[in-house]
């Protein structure tokens, strides 16, 4: 293989990289004697047979045979080939790859992508110096301290400091890096007055961070390719971000998913927060899974960053109406790319970082935890805020919340948040749960008024009696199919005792002749009430399979209404995960309902 980066730069690489280091990112290891075990990433197992030796800086499968030192686990892994590999260690490692080995390096477009991702370690490194110095990073270091961030956490993330004055970074790099200053304009990192603005066209160019604590962004395999700057103390903006150059474009990154990548897989989760300090602080208290949409609202290209990783995404932004209006936008971008949303509400005036500060970071994960689906979290906002004492106003707030269930595609997903909503507006009618499932069929936003299901003052029990009374076959299909304790009326109940023990003695069933058969007034009542006023079926057999579905579906929605009032006291109890099994189970059988 052809080389172009000399072999000295690559054994500084060597010497530098941490295989554990590197391997861990990608595979849980644990500790077993002098070397680290854990699943092979190259082959499916359930017992670990995958090692990796810090002393002797290689991995090797003892279940499929795969083995090699960091760069070839790299190359295997990330599917790069090798320069690639190289580079990408040495962006991560901080060793300084020659101008020289970028140009033949294909075509000119790919040289200049190199070029500047080369320009971007040189300067993140420069940065990261700059914070270490006693003098002008005090600053900095004492602003760090003071959130609680340690060396460890500093180094992790690479942070740096932008120091006073307005040629620092760029006086650097033209010692560092033999490019124009009209180059460094292009990378994001040098910026250019206008010529009217200035006589002497050297002082026209100046460093675009100056007083900023620094963080690098890099892509999901780890490039650095933009740089984010916070000013500490007074000044505007408060954030300054790079420009969009070769290789950053607002809105397609994630800040922190390279490192979050894996931890996203084996959760099957992403959590999104917005800042930089709310994803370094609950990463380094043990929610790895996290990502920070860089100051930007969710975009469409970062929906499609977490797609291959996972479904499900918990949103995590301030209780504050930008951080709800937020979570809105964003339950849209990532609804429209088939990820299922979930919002966990921070308490008011806490963001990510403070919350974590001042209450723990269990707090935080218990919030995480607690998350609850983007419907149920925007039907919440819309009942604090509206009255639903009568039909108009439970009609108002189901139509505020029936254009985000018309976003989601899933149709057992959208089948339980509309039983979910009709339960907490108060709707308990089921053809108005057909209405509303209806409107969404046809793409309607809105359902336009309730329908009542109630027929009189007739119910399933008495159309049996009726339907038993019209016709002996029928009537010995009731008998077999409805068992008596199916009749929740105890008149019903007993009209039917005495017609199932005749049907079953064969006997014919006239009302004239029945009446002898029992003393009870109210029953004799029911038969003569019944043959007075007779029923006409179109279709016997359907009336009977309808009846019997009615009675069938009474009982279980008892069972269902039993394990609300249940759930809710286990809610108010503060009984989380009894809240949690008491609702799986309703869920349950309303899905067995109402499959579709």
């Amino acid at each position: 293989m052809k080389k172009t980066i000399p072999d000295s730069i690559i054994e500084e690489i060597r010497s530098r990289a941490d295989i554990y280091e590197v391997v861990s990112e990608f595979v849980p290891l644990k500790k077993a004697g002098k070397n680290y075990k854990g699943l092979c990433p190259f082959h499916s197992e359930k017992t670990p047979s995958f090692s990796v030796s810090p002393e002797k800086q290689i991995y090797h499968c003892f279940g499929c045979g795969t083995g090699g030192n960091v760069f070839k686990f790299l190359m295997e892994k990330e599917d790069l080939p090798f320069i690639d590999t190289v580079k990408r260690l040495a962006r991560r490692y901080q060793v300084s790859i020659p101008e020289s080995a970028y140009k033949s390096q294909g075509g000119a477009s790919h040289n200049e992508r190199e070029a500047l991702l080369n320009c971007n370690t040189l300067t993140a490194q420069y940065f990261a110096s700059q914070l270490k110095n006693p003098q002008s990073g005090k600053t900095a270091r004492d602003y760090l301290a003071a959130r609680g961030f340690d060396d460890q956490a500093i180094e992790n993330y690479q942070i740096g400091w932008a120091p006073s004055g307005w040629h620092n970074l760029m006086g650097h790099l033209e010692n560092q890096v033999r490019c124009s200053r009209d180059t460094l304009v292009k990378y994001g990192l040098v910026s250019k007055k206008d010529a009217a603005d200035t006589r002497d066209k050297k002082d026209a160019y100046y460093d675009r961070f100056r007083e900023r604590l620094i963080f690098p962004i890099q892509d999901i395999r780890g490039n650095i390719i933009a740089f984010g700057g916070r000013v500490v103390g007074d000044g505007e903006p408060k954030y300054l971000n790079s420009p969009e150059t070769l290789v950053y474009k607002k809105g397609q990154h994630l800040f922190g998913l390279n490192k979050a990548k894996e931890a996203i897989r084996r959760e099957d989760q992403a959590l999104i927060v917005e800042g930089y300090f709310d994803q370094m602080r609950a990463s380094e208290s043990g929610a790895q899974n996290i990502v920070a949409t860089c100051g930007t609202a969710l975009t469409a290209q970062q929906a499609l960053l977490l797609k291959p990783l996972t479904s499900k995404v918990v949103l995590v932004f301030d209780a504050d109406p930008a951080g709800h209006a937020a979570a809105e936008r964003g339950f849209e971008v990532l609804q429209e790319h088939g990820l299922s949303v979930s919002v966990a509400v921070l308490p008011e005036g806490h963001d990510p970082d403070s919350l974590i500060r001042e209450q723990g970071k269990d707090a935080f994960l218990k919030l995480v935890q607690d998350a609850q689906p983007f419907v149920y979290y925007l039907l919440g906002r819309i009942l604090r805020s509206t009255e639903t004492r009568t039909t108009e106003d439970k009609l108002g707030a189901i139509n505020r919340v029936l254009p985000v269930l018309a976003k989601i595609k899933n149709s057992v997903e959208r089948s339980e948040h509309i039983r979910y909503v009709a339960e907490k507006v108060g709707v308990e009618d089921r053809a108005f749960l057909e209405e509303m499932r209806k409107s969404l069929a046809q793409n309607k936003n809105r359902v336009d008024a309730p329908v009542s299901s109630k027929k009189g003052s007739l119910d399933p029990e008495w159309y049996l009696i009726h339907l038993m009374l019209a016709d002996p076959e029928t009537a010995r299909d009731i008998v077999a199919n409805v068992a008596l304790t199916e009749y929740e009326n105890s008149l019903y109940r007993e009209t039917a005792n005495l017609l199932y023990d005749l049907i079953q003695r064969d006997q014919p069933l006239r009302v004239d002749r029945l009446i002898d058969h029992t003393d009870q007034p109210e029953v004799k009542s029911v038969l003569t009430q019944v043959s007075m006023e007779p029923i006409l079926f179109d279709n016997v057999k359907k009336a009977v399979a309808d009846c019997i579905n009615e009675i069938r579906k009474r009982s279980i929605d008892q069972k269902i209404n039993a394990l609300k009032k249940q759930r809710n006291q286990a809610e108010q109890d503060g009984q989380t995960d009894r809240s949690r099994e008491l609702h799986q189970q309703m869920r349950e059988i309303q899905v067995s309902l109402h499959p579709q």
